[in-house]
């Protein structure tokens, strides 16, 4: 029986192995430095960890996800030793490659999760404190990482929301998407800089309007209230949303590159979307359905409509399913038309991509006799592009001609 327990023995430290390679922590700036540079943060823990005893079952299994996030060349056991063998050397070389670095911050956080399931770790923690000076995080700082470290044990939205409120303007960049991404729905990021929203199980977020350099918004749900604009950013991305149920549209206004990427839109009754001054867009791997618009005057462009206000860069519309969307009139004229379901330009574009998208069930009702039933078109059939790449699309319905 001894040697049958020994087998199963072994297999559940197999286990904790293939725990984390399930649950990395993705730290991406320690990922892209050197493997020295890495083990020394690696083996710094360690020596916290192991200072006072032997490390717990949870402090072993967060240092491996950790080091399978990063892609750490030894073994869990190889850095215990080099944390073993530490001495002060090793020391002056952890603070002299990490004292100007963004990473000492997550060096803390990591620190403190790892104390906080330990027992009996005054000592630890006077080591810790003692590191922290080293590396001249300050006080205004610590706090802020103390209590993010909570919510992140905690797996707490209200925790890390009160977190925030302790943030300084000297960690406003510091991103910590990779700690939070399993459990926290609001605002990430919220600076000058970017804004980031995020939920990790399509939580309902009601948006704003919108005006940092950089906007994400990610893994949502929500009807909109109101037109949702974006002013003046240089970068919008919408990714893997899920959107319903609008009279409303978002509005994209002077943005350098807008981004739409497997996202579910459904039932919106007033277009989509309008961009204005956008320099560069990409509709990737959405799905669209029942979208559109109704107009009582000449109607184009029923998911999307771009203004005319100088020309676009390059669009990319791929992958995408449309799914009965329509461009509507209220009633039906000869001389009036309402076409163009999925885009419409008023603008001339540089490049131009339509590959890999099925449009389906399309309908442009009440369309007059002066323009096809068309899903893409620009004003008064002028040329949209000399630059254009369409293929391996595929059209079903009424409606059979992608491009005019």
């Amino acid at each position: 029986m001894p040697e049958y327990e020994n087998k199963i023995d072994k297999i559940r430290k197999y286990f904790e192995g293939k725990k984390a390679e399930l649950y990395p922590l993705k730290n991406a700036m320690l990922a892209e430095k050197e493997e020295y540079i890495k083990s020394l943060y690696l083996r710094m823990l360690c020596a916290l960890i192991r200072y006072t005893g032997e490390p717990s079952v949870m402090q072993v299994l967060y240092v491996r996800r950790l080091m399978a996030g990063i892609n750490a060349e030894a073994a869990f056991e190889d850095y215990m030793k080099m944390a073993l063998d530490l001495n002060t050397t090793d020391v002056d070389e952890f603070i002299a490659a990490y004292k100007q670095d963004t990473l000492k911050h997550y060096f803390c956080i990591d620190a403190i999760i790892l104390l906080s399931v330990a027992e009996n770790a005054e000592k630890n923690y006077e080591l810790l404190a003692e590191l922290v000076e080293m590396l001249g995080i300050n006080r205004e700082q610590l706090k802020y990482l103390a209590a993010a470290a909570k919510a992140i044990v905690m797996q707490s939205s209200e925790l890390f929301d009160e977190a925030k409120k302790l943030l300084p303007d000297s960690l406003l960049n510091l991103s910590l998407f990779h700690y939070i991404d399993g459990f926290y729905t609001g605002k990430i990021v919220d600076t000058y800089e970017k804004r980031h929203l995020y939920s990790p199980n399509k939580g309902m977020i009601d948006l704003t309007s919108y005006n940092a350099k950089q906007v994400i918004i990610e893994n949502i749900s929500a009807t909109l209230q109101h037109d949702v604009d974006f002013n003046g950013c240089e970068e919008v991305i919408i990714r893997s949303c899920k959107f319903y149920d609008s009279k409303y549209k978002f509005n994209f206004i002077g943005i350098g590159k807008v981004t739409i990427e497997d996202c579910e839109i459904s039932n919106f009754s007033n277009r989509v979307a309008c961009f204005t001054g956008v320099n560069n867009i990409i509709i990737d791997g959405n799905k669209f359905v029942n979208c559109g618009c109704t107009g009582e005057s000449d109607t184009v462009g029923g998911v999307f409509y771009c203004s005319e206000e100088g020309s676009i860069d390059f669009v990319i519309l791929q992958n995408n399913e449309l799914l009965n969307c329509y461009v509507a009139r209220t009633n039906y004229k000869y001389n009036y038309w309402a076409t163009d379901i999925f885009m419409h330009f008023d603008n001339y574009v540089n490049d131009l991509t339509i590959v890999g998208n099925h449009f389906i069930g399309g309908e442009c009702r009440n369309n007059g006799t002066s323009k096809k039933d068309v899903y893409i078109g620009c004003y008064n059939g002028e040329i949209i592009s000399e630059n254009i790449l369409e293929e391996r699309n595929i059209c079903r319905g009424s409606v059979t001609v992608i491009l005019q």
